[in-house]
């Protein structure tokens, strides 16, 4: 029987047979893995914490006919801050289908992983921030498997408009601003710490996060619609 000992985060948790569950955790050793924990939604369980999404754990599991399963664990930041608001538990929601459907196995588990660590910590935080927190999230992932450039010359006074589907941009009085585009640039080269540390305007933040959305869902061929319950209140 093979043990692995690793630490990873909880992107999502599913009910399994009875009391058993199923739960992704991206790790950064091991990419993607789903682990089946048995009897964790019986009441009072050791290991109820599995059924709880965007936490950071430490666990041990063994390996049987390649399928993982828990043997014990702990919770070492639990990220409870994100449930407090719908902004939260939304845009929590956006990161974790975008690294399921990005972290699989992948060379690139490592820094999507720490990517992760950092986004839903900071999300947990200050939720209040989401906009910005997502923008910076989306732009990063999409810098991490190679779906980004650098925007050369860019005036902070002007606005450009950009193609969603890379590579074209030119000045245009109906597109985003220079210094929203000067984000971008910094997203996708400032160290992690930095990336989610950016201050922008209300504006800014709000042309950023549909621009970037716009993009992911282009690049990624999928429609990213985690926000739309907000967008729907407002």
């Amino acid at each position: 029987m093979n043990l692995i000992n690793s630490r990873g985060i909880i992107l999502n948790s599913r009910e399994y047979k009875d009391k058993d569950r199923l739960v992704s955790v991206l790790t950064r050793d091991y990419g993607l893995i789903t682990i089946c924990a048995k009897g964790c939604g019986k009441q009072g369980a050791k290991n109820a914490f599995m059924s709880v999404n965007f936490m950071v754990i430490d666990f041990v599991c063994t390996i049987s006919h390649g399928y993982y399963y828990l043997k014990e664990g702990n919770i070492v930041e639990s990220n409870s801050g994100i449930m407090n608001s719908l902004e939260g538990v939304a845009t929590a929601s956006h990161f974790a289908e975008c690294l399921m459907d990005s972290s699989l196995q992948s060379e690139n588990s490592r820094d999507a992983y720490e990517l992760a660590a950092y986004a839903f910590y900071c999300l947990a935080k200050d939720p209040g921030n989401y906009k910005t927190l997502y923008s910076a999230f989306n732009w990063r992932i999409l810098t991490i498997y190679g779906f980004t450039i650098i925007y050369e010359g860019i005036e902070p006074d002007l606005r450009y408009r950009l193609s969603p589907l890379g590579g074209s941009i030119m000045p245009d009085a109906n597109g985003i601003s220079g210094k929203a585009v000067k984000a971008l640039n910094f997203y996708a080269s400032c160290s992690l710490p930095e990336l989610f540390a950016v201050k922008l305007s209300s504006g800014e933040a709000e042309e950023l996060k549909l621009f970037t959305r716009d993009y992911l869902c282009a690049q990624f061929d999928k429609d990213y619609d985690a926000l739309s319950v907000l967008d729907d209140l407002e």
